[in-house]
């Protein structure tokens, strides 16, 4: 076994909050000018309205974002006043909040004026390494059964670990797991170092094939708010087994 083959990239999300007013609008012109598409969320709805930002004036500390193509949902926002902006630029999620919003003309056509933000944030990917872990002595995750009252758990291995998420084998039959789905109090067993106690969320389900030919299902998982303590003892996990990874392809060349 080869490193290429057991460690693989993986990615958790980290956000940088922004504040100075020149790098505010630094990005804000950025994201004008490459025209991306923002999400505007309406503040305790579930509606949203696609626009883009038109112009950005510093002077006037507004900016110029396009009218929606639902006039009601339209109206509604100029009701509600408050939104809650999603876009990119070069690839990094931006969020801020848009005040006091109010429909103007801009160049003919009717607009959305906000307020430019006095902060925002950038929330970019972080990689991680997650590598595979041994068939046997194998990491578990034991995952309490929510139907259940007393302290029955379902019990799954893992195919794969990283400081961010892990995948398990998914073969309990008493939990289905599926993408979205929240555990509290899931215990992961890592053999010779100790067990962590955390919250995870499975982000996706999807199917491998093992060598034999057999399909094998995993359900991949992110921790939620996991302790340093914690992620630093999965590194020293990670790093355990890297070292007897590199011990056993040293021992195959000899």
């Amino acid at each position: 076994m080869t490193k290429s083959s057991t460690l693989e990239s993986d990615q958790e999300e980290e956000a940088f909050s922004v504040a100075s007013p020149i790098e505010i609008q630094f990005i804000l012109n950025a994201i004008m000018e490459e025209k991306s598409a923002i999400t505007l969320h309406l503040e305790r709805s579930k509606q949203f309205i696609l626009s883009t930002i038109l112009a950005v004036d510093p002077v006037k500390k507004m900016l110029i974002m396009d009218y929606g193509a639902d006039e009601i949902i339209n109206q509604l926002a100029q009701r509600v006043g408050s939104l809650r902006c999603v876009t990119t630029q070069k690839r990094i999620r931006i969020e801020f909040h848009c005040n006091n919003l109010t429909m103007v003309q801009f160049e003919g056509r009717a607009a959305f004026r906000v307020d430019i933000p006095a902060s925002l944030l950038r929330i970019q990917r972080r990689n991680f390494y997650r590598i595979m872990t041994p068939i046997t002595n194998s990491a578990t995750c034991s995952i309490p059964l929510p139907q259940k009252k007393g302290k029955e758990t379902a019990l799954f291995n893992l195919s794969d670990i990283s400081c961010g998420g892990m995948a398990l084998i998914d073969s309990h039959a008493e939990l289905k797991l599926t993408p979205g789905t929240v555990f509290e109090n899931c215990q992961i067993d890592l053999p010779q170092f100790g067990i962590i106690v955390t919250t995870i969320q499975v982000r996706s389900i999807y199917t491998t094939l093992l060598k034999n030919g057999d399909a094998s299902q995993r359900a991949g998982c992110e921790f939620i708010e996991l302790p340093e303590k914690s992620r630093a003892l999965i590194q020293r996990y990670i790093t355990r087994l890297e070292q007897q990874m590199r011990q056993f392809t040293s021992d195959d060349e000899l």
